[in-house]
């Protein structure tokens, strides 16, 4: 130290003091400055935080919705006759696999496209706009498929054709307006705005679960009407989604076809798996449907419910794990893979096992109707946590762009050599035979998405172009 420096005040000098209820005096020569580790710190603190109000927001939010809709479901179990039910059951798996075949992954092409360019406002509007037109255009599209569909598979059962008629209404409306909700939910996991994307539509779901409450004291609640405030719950979610969604985006003047090229070379490899996999989710219900009767549908559908345990973990990984995944950097992403495939695995284990010692809880849920069941009850939540899982890794596939054309061959030859194998050896005329086939069929899901995901690790995303 230099004589000059040596002539300064020093805190080590045995005549200095130090009065701890004084504030502190801060040499002007010898500024304090940050230092790096206590930076380092409070960073990760603050990221750490961040991380837990997004997931207790989650929780919080989906927890509330999913256990709305789920008691509504089950409520429409127990209240229902088995008919009312089957003939529910049905047009709601009818939904649900339309759902899947004119979204064509469509929407889920919003987040990784827009990767880290979530604030350029113009370009997020570009990618929903796109989203929402190929899915209005599908829609206009396959309405006439799914009409003939329902109408062919109801028939045989005789149930009338006002209700045939009243269903497929409802059906339709439901289709058209998940649009809107799966198109415009994507600005809210990008900007992390889980209450405001929770809050509505656990309002109309309270609604709706209220409006069921009343029907069936006034003796009014039947299939029709439990599809049509369906369709009117859906409705209304998708346009105050729409309504919130558009603080974040900047709504383009029109259509842009470079864009909608864009969207549609990226989902093409996953294309044929998905139309593919439209119907897998519900295939049972048809193939009973079709072979069986009208309890066989009802108990297929009710044991299916029991597969919504799973729903809230289900979104948690879209909403969640699919942008960290898409954020995370090359070095981190192995750890942070197998660390959510290994905790999904884990909180699917105990649910399992219980199933599988204590059926009579799980049957309780369903009500009266379906008590004989209890040695299925197992096999379709194992089945539903093998499905879980498998979404699991496809999601984080797809949020690495891991989307190959050797990945949809492997799954369609791969089902399709089960489920035919299943078919012809065993059959689908029974409720056990059913669930037995979903079994089987679900554990094709997992080792072809662990096969992407190895060759994603090995060569990387596949390359697509990105438009100016």
């Amino acid at each position: 130290m230099t004589e000059e420096h040596s002539s300064q005040p020093s805190v080590r000098h045995p005549e200095t003091r130090v009065d701890l209820d004084q504030p502190a005096k801060v040499n002007p020569e010898f500024p304090l400055l940050p230092i790096p580790s206590l930076i380092r710190r409070d960073g990760k603190f603050a990221r750490g935080r961040r991380a837990a109000r997004l997931v207790s927001t989650f929780f919080l939010g989906q927890g509330a919705l999913q256990g709305i809709q789920i008691l509504a479901g089950l409520l429409l179990v127990r209240w229902l006759s088995v008919e009312a039910w089957a003939q529910y059951g049905l047009a709601s798996g009818l939904q649900i696999a339309m759902t899947t075949l004119m979204d064509l992954g469509i929407s889920s092409t919003i987040i990784p496209l827009v990767g880290e360019r979530r604030d350029d406002r113009y370009l997020v509007g570009r990618y929903v706009r796109s989203a929402k037109h190929l899915r209005d255009r599908i829609f206009w599209i396959l309405a006439p498929f799914t009409a003939l569909v329902f109408l062919s598979i109801t028939y045989r059962h005789h149930w009338g054709w006002h209700l045939q008629l009243l269903l497929l209404a409802s059906v339709l409306v439901s289709l058209y307006s998940s649009g809107h909700v799966s198109c415009f939910s994507p600005p809210y996991y990008l900007f992390s705005r889980l209450r405001d994307f929770y809050a509505p539509q656990t309002l109309t779901a309270l609604v709706r679960l209220l409006v069921y409450s009343i029907c069936k004291l006034a003796g009014v609640l039947n299939a029709w009407v439990s599809a049509a405030f369906y369709a009117l719950n859906t409705t209304t979610n998708g346009l105050l989604l729409e309504k919130g969604s558009r603080r974040d985006l900047e709504w383009p003047a029109q259509d842009d076809p470079a864009t909608d090229r864009e969207v549609l070379r990226y989902i093409l490899p996953a294309t044929p798996a998905i139309i593919f996999s439209a119907f897998q989710a519900q295939i049972s219900l048809f193939l009973i449907s079709i072979f069986g009767d009208t309890a066989n549908i009802a108990q297929v559908a009710a044991l299916g419910k029991l597969g919504q345990l799973f729903s809230v973990l289900t979104t948690f990984n879209v909403v969640i794990v699919e942008p960290y995944i898409a954020r995370r950097n090359r070095g981190r992403l192995l750890s942070s893979y197998l660390g959510f495939a290994g905790l999904g695995a884990l909180c699917c284990a105990p649910v399992t096992l219980l199933a599988f010692v204590f059926p009579r809880p799980f049957l309780w849920l369903l009500g009266p109707n379906y008590q004989g069941l209890q040695n299925l009850v197992g096999w379709v939540v194992l089945a539903a946590c093998v499905n879980y899982l498998a979404g699991l890794i496809w999601v984080m596939n797809r949020a690495r762009k891991w989307i190959f054309w050797s990945g949809t061959a492997v799954e369609i030859v791969l089902l399709l050599g089960v489920q035919i194998s299943f078919i012809v050896l065993v059959g689908v005329r029974t409720t056990q035979q059913a669930v037995f086939f979903t079994f089987a069929s679900s554990f094709c899901y997992v080792a072809t998405h662990a096969y992407v995901a190895i060759i994603g690790f090995c060569k990387g995303p596949r390359q697509a172009p990105v438009s100016s």
